[in-house]
């Protein structure tokens, strides 16, 4: 009787260690994890405002190579009284055959603002996705000129995997990591992407599609815009939870000024006018618009438009602004000079995004009619109304071809000027969001609220050929060139 019971105590002790050790390792994902990625440490709750963040990444040196598996206990960095916080809740491993884009999301956390000094990686080499009886070994890397972190700042670090020189015979006990430097002066060729839920502004290098380096904007930033006049100086964001206009400078890297929106609602989306004088912002709550003055940081006028107003669109030859109006079922056109109505559009069911091709042509977004309908600003007139998927929210001209978000149907639209039908579909592995476009590097980026991440699309083939992984919800993004 009393071997029966060892018995069964020794087979639920193997069941019981064995579920820990796959929960530790978890199973292999697309993004070249064993662990799910996302994992966040220590969250502030409603008070991340009075915490830094910082975002870690892992960079291959070189795409190609041998392949390796690690498993990364532990990464933890050095505080100013020599205590070492830890960065990620529990074990990740990485397979460098799997990092098919050279670079993965590892982890995230809140930390207490202050100066770091070092980074502490605690990892084994060669291991399966349930292995974790590997002997573990340390690398400790030196911060360059020291890492601070400010009240709301979000940082981002990367670590670098030699996978060629974990390889070697002499390398076999341990992974070969180095910690990548600050890029500085970026303000050509990046494309900048607003993620509310953390409260963070990445930056991604077009040229690598690679996570370069992150700052904190506080309140929520949900849309983003750079001007023309000035693309790399001007770079505004709106802030939906604290009701401001931010402006970011690229240079220094950190916010340069708020205009605060008072008496506002729900500040959905905005318009900055050419000249970078004046902001325009819609209320969706109370079914304003309102026009700042970004010189004096004041409100000028507060006009009524109507019920729920989602996008505003300026459109610099008609020198008109665009505003549709979900519930009213309009697009109206206003004086961006007095916000007095030009002319009123009807349109499908909850109208959406706007995009102007070749100047002339209004592209509207008729959510609740799962249809673009394209109307002719010069003849006054409806040109025709072209059937897509399920609600479609945002739309983007790249490259002569216009692509449109399916926001219910996990899917982009893909439309020729002038035809009738859909072109070509392009399906997502979720839910599609804002688009963004880089003319130099010719690649299209796709938020997928899904899987937390930008997918990258080649307009040339029309085909999804990589994707970044942010570890939060993408939303607006801005390209400067």
């Amino acid at each position: 009787m009393h071997t029966t019971k060892r018995i069964r105590y020794r087979q639920a002790t193997r069941l019981l260690l064995g579920c820990l050790l796959l929960l530790l390792s978890g199973c292999a994902t697309s993004d070249g994890t064993f662990t799910p990625s996302g994992s966040q440490q220590g969250s502030p709750g409603g008070d991340s405002d009075k915490v830094g963040q910082i975002s870690l990444f892992l960079n291959l040196k070189e795409k190609t190579g041998p392949d390796l598996k690690i498993l990364i206990h532990s990464i933890e960095i050095l505080a100013e009284n020599n205590r070492w916080i830890p960065l990620i809740p529990d074990p990740i491993g990485a397979d460098s055959q799997l990092i098919l884009g050279g670079q993965i999301f590892l982890g995230r956390s809140y930390i207490t603002p202050g100066y770091y000094s070092q980074l502490r990686i605690t990892s084994s080499r060669n291991v399966q996705s349930t292995d974790t009886t590997a002997d573990p070994t340390a690398t400790v890397l030196e911060i360059r000129n020291l890492l601070y972190v400010a009240k709301g700042d979000s940082q981002s670090l990367f670590l670098t995997w030699d996978v060629m020189a974990s390889f070697v015979a002499e390398n076999r006990d341990r992974a070969s990591f180095s910690l990548a430097p600050k890029l500085k002066n970026m303000q050509v060729d990046v494309a900048y992407v607003a993620c509310p839920e953390i409260n963070t502004v990445y930056m991604i290098c077009t040229n690598k599609n690679w996570v370069c380096d992150s700052l904190g904007v506080t309140g929520e930033p949900s849309y983003l815009i750079s001007t023309p006049i000035n693309p790399t100086a001007n770079l505004f964001a709106l802030t939906e939870k604290d009701k401001n206009i931010k402006q970011i400078g690229p240079e220094a890297n950190r916010v340069i000024e708020t205009y605060h929106l008072s008496m506002v609602g729900k500040p959905l989306h905005f318009a900055v006018s050419p000249d970078s004088q004046w902001a325009y912002v819609v209320d969706r709550k109370r079914g304003n618009i309102l026009k700042i003055n970004l010189q004096s940081g004041s409100i000028e006028i507060r006009n009524r438009l109507g019920y729920e107003p989602s996008y505003i669109l300026y459109l610099e030859k008609q020198n008109l602004l665009a505003v549709t109006l979900s519930l009213s079922q309009t697009v109206l056109l206003l004086d961006p000079e007095t916000l007095t109505q030009v002319q009123t559009i009807s349109t499908g069911s909850r109208p959406e995004g706007l995009m102007l091709y070749r100047d002339n042509y209004l592209y509207i977004a008729e959510s609740g009619g799962n249809s673009v309908m394209v109307y002719d600003l010069s003849r006054n007139q409806l040109l025709r109304r072209i059937p897509v998927d399920l609600s479609p929210m945002r739309i983007l001209e790249a490259n002569g071809l216009i692509y449109v978000t399916n926001h219910s149907s996990n899917s982009i639209s893909i439309l020729k000027h002038g035809q009738l039908g859909v072109s070509r579909t392009i399906t997502l592995s979720g839910t599609p969001l804002e688009l963004a476009y880089s003319p130099t590097n010719k690649w299209i980026y796709a938020g997928n609220g899904s899987t937390k991440s930008l997918e990258i699309i080649d307009p040339v083939t029309s085909k999804i050929v990589g994707r970044i992984p942010l570890g939060a919800r993408p939303k607006g993004m801005a390209v400067l060139n």
